[in-house]
């Protein structure tokens, strides 16, 4: 495990060799894990831009003026989306793209906790793989241009790296087989084959998909059962949320630690090109498990199935 306070010395002597004029794209960054990143990030640069996608200006507003604060030299753009539809990542794609010749960093970690079962987006999509996987891969899809016009690019996807599980191999989609275990399953194994795929053509960039551990954020208490729910839900779903608390409060880290980690993965020298599984100590999963069974045509198969996703729920 790397210890904290190595990170942060780290992450203070990168941000005294003052690197400039960089372009950072962050998702899942207005609240949690992701916000503590972001916070983080800013304030290693001088005179950096960066694109934040979310789904409110005006909620984003409080959080943008501490973003100022600490780093007056930064230029943040917020890019308003419903991120778990593909055209909304589609046009805030294209905002970027136009507006820049490159992107340096691109960091990841939208996501629900898939307990309310499953529910679909007007593009046919199931909202947590979308947002734990398509729709971040759409992005990286989009950006790959303006990735490889950096000197050295960054692809960051926080969600499951180095637990990865067997998948339902006829059903990649879970069109048939859906339940809140399977979607974890299937968008971690997912991730880890896709940057493998990827990164045997795109040599140059690291994608990194990390597991962030118990942090103490408000994902679990944000959780609010379907205005149709049962009784027994209801309670089940509180004695969830409380449970989880306790646990989260017991041994998880703080949303600043958290941000520490995730802004040394991306500008530290720990991790090179290629695809990389981190663990929730920040170092990287050597062993296969799992994934020794999905080798050979497997990588291809899951990029080219996402391929085929994209190309459907875009149809007119």
């Amino acid at each position: 495990m790397v210890e904290a306070s190595s990170i942060i010395q780290a992450n203070a002597q990168f941000a005294r060799e003052q690197h400039a004029g960089v372009v950072c794209v962050f998702v899942g960054a207005t609240s949690g894990i992701g916000a503590g990143t972001l916070e983080k990030m800013i304030s290693m640069f001088q005179a950096p831009t960066f694109y934040v996608l979310g789904r409110s200006e005006k909620r984003f507003s409080t959080q943008l003026s501490k973003l100022q604060t600490s780093n007056p030299s930064a230029k943040v753009i917020f890019l308003e989306c419903e991120f778990a539809l593909l055209s909304d990542v589609d046009a805030v794609s294209k905002r970027i793209t136009d507006s820049e010749t490159k992107v340096d960093y691109l960091y990841m970690s939208p996501g629900l906790i898939p307990l309310n079962g499953a529910q679909y987006t007007k593009e046919g999509l199931e909202i947590c793989f979308a947002l734990s996987y398509y729709s971040r891969f759409r992005l990286l899809s989009n950006l790959l241009p303006h990735l490889r016009s950096s000197s050295r690019p960054r692809v960051l996807s926080v969600l499951n790296g180095g637990k990865e599980k067997a998948m339902t191999d006829s059903d990649l989609a879970l069109a048939h087989s859906w339940s809140p275990i399977s979607v974890v399953n299937h968008t971690t194994t997912m991730t880890s084959l896709s940057f493998e795929h990827l990164a045997k053509s795109e040599t140059k960039v690291s994608f990194m998909h990390a597991s962030p551990g118990f942090v103490r954020t408000t994902i679990f208490s944000r959780l609010t059962p379907p205005e149709d729910s049962g009784i027994v839900w209801r309670c089940a779903l509180a004695g969830i949320r409380g449970v989880v608390s306790v646990v989260m409060l017991l041994f998880g880290i703080s949303e600043e630690e958290s941000g520490e980690r995730h802004a040394y993965h991306l500008t530290g020298g720990k991790f090179g090109a290629g695809a990389v599984r981190i663990d929730k100590g920040g170092e990287e999963v050597r062993k296969l498990g799992v994934l020794e069974r999905y080798r050979g045509s497997w990588p291809e198969r899951v990029w080219e199935h996402t391929l085929k996703v994209f190309e459907g729920a875009l149809e007119d």
